[in-house]
């Protein structure tokens, strides 16, 4: 049976579900945007990286062109030697991590080749004797007049040789001593290895690398993209291009590298996909809470039910104990009078004389229950007033010992009758705070059920003393005595506990039950003790006023 929740249910719900749902996008908007930082610092860590590898590449081969340079500055060049070159590029290529450079080449004033020589075992064609301008054409030649007038290093935009590789010329101006050009030094490196320490020093499996000189224009490992002629027979397979990356993808640093500068970027070889483990781990997330806050709606619509229906009953409930407990107090104070006047006429009755010891005998029996049901309807009467807040607790200082004596008269036919002597202990002398006539009712219920209970001629023991804390009222008897189970239900309502006095004197069990509750009410504390046989020690406490 499906239920129907009230409209504001469906409200809330829904407003739940819409904060949710709102918490859930901000966090993984959060977390994406992390990632997305987290990707962005590390695609530009890489590139720094990257740039510094080429860097200190470009600065290795720059270190070995320096010490030639260094050589015929000291020479002033007068010794220019090809076995004088090879042998100091063989010295400083002992030391320094790199491929030897493609080729050396000197040249005069007039741009014709005095030696050329590679380090590489390769047959070249011999330069010597040539002029460059059948390699590099007028305007070319017109370029180097200008270089050669200079001592300082001039490097060349990575250029197609026709050997099949990428080449990156670096040469410098040879002057004499009175600055007069002599010639210059251009040697070309392969441009390969250099720009193979990116690749083995930065990670290639998620990073694609894009090289670009400053003109512009692009190259990698086995090509220049500079519009000349190409003769190499090889692609690299991490140029840029293969992996169709849009240009906004990439960072990029700028390499110095002495007249030129080179550009290094760095882009990511995938894009960031949205984690399709995310996804379903926050549809799981919102589902889950969603069922939990659908849970704790209906759990809080039963809850919210059953208080209704529990406040109902709790109305009925009083009002059931309220009409019960004014029922009693009416039967319990209609009843008192008519027994009143049944006893003070059995009293009259009394006083005549009867021939027949069984009239006599009848009308003491009348008595005797008479005055046990004034006693029930007088303890019933107070217990339905209790009950119901019409008993107010008034504390005053008590002279317990005078309360007691007044008790003791009011049961003194009923002690004259079975023959019980009373006997007053105390070590205690003052006053207790307490309700007059609560304690009142309390002693006169204790000495009744001790009189009740003892055997014709024993004596009764009342005996005051005091802790520390607390005063100790205490009355003894012994009578019957009872057991340990009877013991433990004198004071619970629900359970009997009717017992018939050595005279077969009938009891409520209601006494006790009243005096627990005006003991209660002062603080204190009611306890029975008894053994079956042997009599009961009843006592009570109240706390002492400091």
């Amino acid at each position: 049976m499906s239920v129907k929740f009230p409209k504001k249910y469906y409200l809330v719900f829904t407003i739940l579900a819409l904060v949710t749902a709102l918490a859930l996008y901000w966090v993984t908007s959060s977390i994406t945007r992390q990632r997305e930082e987290t990707r962005y610092i590390q695609l530009d860590r890489a590139n720094k990286r990257a740039a510094f590898e080429l860097q200190s590449s470009l600065n290795t081969y720059a270190a070995l062109v320096s010490g030639i340079k260094t050589y015929v500055e000291i020479t002033d060049g007068q010794y220019l030697k090809e076995d004088d070159i090879k042998y100091l590029l063989d010295m400083q290529l002992r030391d320094l991590s790199i491929p030897p450079p493609f080729s050396i080449s000197y040249l005069d004033t007039n741009h014709i080749f005095q030696f050329d020589f590679t380090m590489r075992e390769t047959a070249l064609k011999n330069l010597e004797g040539t002029s460059l301008e059948k390699i590099i054409g007028k305007s070319g030649i017109t370029r180097m007049d200008t270089l050669m007038r200079s001592r300082n290093f001039y490097a060349s935009n990575p250029t197609n040789l026709i050997e099949g590789f990428v080449g990156l010329p670096l040469g410098f101006g040879i002057l004499d001593n009175t600055n007069k050009p002599i010639g210059y030094i251009t040697t070309v490196a392969e441009f390969a290895p250099i720009v193979d320490r990116v690749y083995k020093n930065v990670n290639k499996a998620d990073f694609v690398y894009r090289f670009q000189a400053g003109n512009g224009n692009y190259f990698d490992r086995a090509k220049s993209y500079n519009g000349q002629k190409c003769y190499a027979k090889t692609e690299d397979p991490e140029y840029f291009k293969n992996f169709n990356i849009p240009d906004e993808s990439y960072v990029s640093t700028t390499v110095n590298f002495y007249n030129k500068n080179f550009i290094v970027s760095t882009a990511y070889k995938r894009p960031q996909e949205a984690s399709m483990t995310m996804f379903v781990t926050s549809l799981i997330w919102y589902l889950a809470l969603l069922g939990f806050m659908l849970f704790l709606i209906i759990q809080f619509y039963v809850y919210e039910r059953k208080d209704k229906m529990i406040a109902a009953q709790n109305k009925r409930l009083s009002e059931l104990v309220a009409t019960k407990n004014k029922f009693f107090s009416i039967v319990a104070h209609d009843l008192r009078s008519p027994l009143s006047s049944v006893i003070n006429f059995l009293d009259v009755l009394k006083e005549e004389e009867f021939k027949s010891k069984q009239t006599a005998a009848i009308i003491d029996s009348l008595e005797d229950s008479s005055r046990n049901s004034i006693s029930l309807l007088d303890n019933l009467l107070k217990w339905s007033r209790l009950e119901t807040g019409q008993i107010k607790f008034e504390p005053i200082p008590l002279d317990i010992l005078a309360i007691t004596k007044d008790q003791i008269k009011v049961y003194s036919n009923n002690l004259q009758q079975k023959g019980i002597n009373v006997r007053l202990e105390s070590s205690f002398k003052g006053k207790v705070t307490g309700d007059k006539n609560m304690i009142a009712t309390v002693i006169r219920n204790l000495l009744s059920n001790a009189i009740k209970f003892s055997k014709d001629n024993d004596i009764i023991v009342i005996e005051f003393s005091k802790t520390e804390k607390d005063f100790i009222f205490s009355i003894e008897d012994n009578g019957v005595g009872m057991t340990d189970v009877y013991r433990k239900k004198l004071f619970s309502l629900t359970e009997t506990t009717i017992q018939k006095g050595t005279r077969n004197e009938k009891g409520s069990g209601l006494g006790l039950i009243l005096c627990n509750e005006f003991i209660k009410t002062h603080n204190g504390y009611l306890s029975i003790e008894s053994e079956q046989g042997k009599g009961t020690i009843a006592m009570f406490t109240l706390p002492l006023t400091t």
